[in-house]
């Protein structure tokens, strides 16, 4: 179990432990070889496993979505693959017989539990993640950054696992989705979604007008697709020229 001590006055947490977790504490730190362990090996058979198992499934999804947007390269990949995750857990919280997170965790993970529950229960977590907006606040270098939460305005800090990610710019809007790597840290499943950094200043407005709005008047998912919708129409609308169609907004 996780605890805390108290040296010269101060409260020092230890590391999450590998075989005595309840649960996964956001806010308590991992060792360096546990971190290093989720992000490496079980992220990646993890991930790899719901993309055999789904990916083409989506496919048609993907495809109707993805067709109404004229991207290319860095861009389309991030946006097809926040997608494609998005799905993934709206699913897992709607559909238990395609709930692949459970899937992995019986078939990988359910064996070695007791002596080893804290990857359950990390993995656990992802079945409570969410896609979101979030702006760029600060960069502490080019894999590190405090991002605002723009549903909660909620600061979070972020690390950057993958080294070919596109590189942020302080004040731009991205969309994707988080996971706790423990410290009060976080990691978006695959690379954020940029949009465009002219169109950040209309995308904010849009956003803080209307996403809280849609939010009660609808489910999340429903809300957070539709305000992804519109903003993405903005952004191509603006950087195509085509201020009337911004201004319908």
């Amino acid at each position: 179990m996780q605890s805390t001590q108290r040296k010269d006055g101060k409260v020092v947490a230890f590391a999450q432990s590998r075989s005595n977790a309840s649960k996964f504490r956001h806010d308590y730190p991992l060792t360096n070889e546990l971190r290093n362990e989720l992000l490496g090996d079980v992220y990646t058979q993890f991930t790899n496993f719901v993309l055999r198992e789904e990916y083409m499934a989506s496919q048609p999804f993907l495809r109707e979505f993805m067709e109404s947007y004229d991207l290319e390269g860095e861009k389309s990949y991030a946006l097809e693959f926040n997608l494609f995750w998005s799905k993934v857990l709206y699913t897992a919280c709607h559909h238990e017989d395609l709930n692949y997170i459970r899937h992995f965790i019986a078939r990988n993970i359910q064996q070695d539990r007791q002596q080893s529950p804290l990857i359950y229960h990390w993995l656990r977590e992802w079945e409570k993640a969410v896609p979101n907006f979030y702006r760029i606040e600060f960069k502490y270098n080019h894999r590190e950054w405090l991002v605002t939460n723009l549903l909660t305005d909620e600061i979070v800090e972020v690390r950057i696992q993958d080294t070919y990610a596109i590189p942020a710019i302080t004040g731009e809007i991205v969309m994707g989705t988080l996971i706790p790597i423990g410290n009060t840290m976080y990691f978006p499943i695959v690379d954020f979604y940029h949009f465009d950094f002219s169109v950040r200043e209309e995308i904010m407005v849009h956003l803080q007008k209307n996403y809280r709005p849609y939010i009660k008047e609808s489910s999340f998912y429903e809300a957070f697709f539709r305000i992804l919708t519109e903003t993405l129409d903005m952004e191509q609308a603006m950087t195509r020229g085509n201020h009337r169609t911004i201004a319908a907004y």
